[in-house]
């Protein structure tokens, strides 16, 4: 070994140093312990997180189900009652809106069917035209006007070799058209050249209005045949009618001169006025005889359409009726 004073070397029992005298330390004979290796940083392990899933639902059996309050009876009745007045009330509302709807009291009543109105009531006994007050001479022949005539047709037609310009050129229109309406040039004709178109409110020509004839190019005519009229009063071309019952409302002492066929006669020229055909061969027969009838095939009982009475023809309607049975002629 050496010294650690002066590192002589000595012997490995030498208690001094023999160079420098100061004692020597011997070693120790510990077993050798082996090297310890250098301290780590501990590594945590990985923590284990279990899978996601939905959240789950508590148990049934580890909560109990909440004991609800026992229900009362005054709850349903709560519920009866208040349903009930919503119930009323809904109905209230519609009562007042049908209410709204409702027709006006003159128009509440419905108008009775033509199969009601006039087959109802057949004209007894003789015909009405021989009953002491005819409102037409025997020997007239049924009649039929149009209601639009083509005008194509009109202004290109030649009767007796002339056309519609050139007769009234001549001066004898009338009578041309009314043997390109009528066959019949008979200046007597039931065939009236000019009436007032209540529906329309207008003037008409042979059923042509003004307004037809501007556009067919004979307007100016149309105006000049109008204005020779010596009567410009809408009323004097019903003069057939009984009663004008389409242009004024009429009441019961208007009725009262009239016997009771008369009365049903003037009822049922509400209808005819618009081509009625009635069941009753009498007052067919009756109807066929006037000028101004043009009877409409079809058109009956199942068939008519009261809608298109006009004010004074609904009213003047309701009017006979309530006569009538106030006579006692009907039930």
């Amino acid at each position: 070994m050496f010294c650690k004073y002066c590192g002589a070397e000595l012997a490995d029992t030498a208690a001094f140093c023999n160079k420098c005298g100061k004692p020597t330390t011997k070693p120790e004979n510990r077993p050798p312990q082996p090297a310890q290796p250098a301290p780590q940083a501990p590594v945590e392990p990985p923590r284990y997180e279990p899978p996601k899933g939905p959240p789950r639902q508590p148990s049934v059996e580890m909560a109990g189900p909440e004991q609800e309050p026992p229900r009362r009876k005054g709850g349903y009745i709560a519920l009866a009652v208040i349903l009930c007045v919503l119930v009323i009330g809904a109905i209230v509302v519609l009562v007042m809106a049908m209410g709204i709807l409702k027709p006006t009291s003159s128009d509440a009543e419905a108008s009775p069917s033509p199969s009601d109105v006039m087959e109802t009531q057949p004209i007894e006994s003789e015909p009405p035209e021989e009953d002491g007050k005819p409102t037409q001479t025997p020997d007239q022949e049924q009649s039929s006007y149009p209601i639009q005539l083509d005008m194509d047709q009109l202004l290109t037609s030649r009767i007796n070799g002339t056309t519609f310009r050139e007769a009234w050129e001549q001066g004898w229109l009338d009578e041309w058209m009314n043997l390109y309406v009528n066959g019949s040039s008979d200046g007597s004709s039931p065939y009236e050249a000019y009436w007032y178109d209540d529906g329309l409110r207008e003037w008409t020509y042979y059923g042509i209005t003004y307004s037809q004839a501007a556009s067919a190019g004979w307007g100016d005519i149309w105006l000049e045949l109008l204005g020779s009229r010596d009567d410009d009063d809408p009323d004097t071309m019903d003069g057939d009618y009984l009663l004008p019952t389409d242009s004024q409302y009429i009441d019961k002492s208007d009725l009262a001169p009239f016997t009771k066929e008369e009365v049903s006669l003037i009822r049922n020229e509400i209808y005819a006025r618009y081509g009625y055909q009635f069941s009753s061969q009498e007052i067919q027969d009756y109807f066929d005889r006037q000028n101004w009838y043009t009877p409409v095939e079809g058109l009956n009982a199942s068939t008519f359409d009261t809608s298109v009475f006009n004010a004074y023809e609904q009213a003047n309607l309701e009017t006979i009726l309530a006569y009538e049975r106030e006579m006692g002629w009907r039930q």
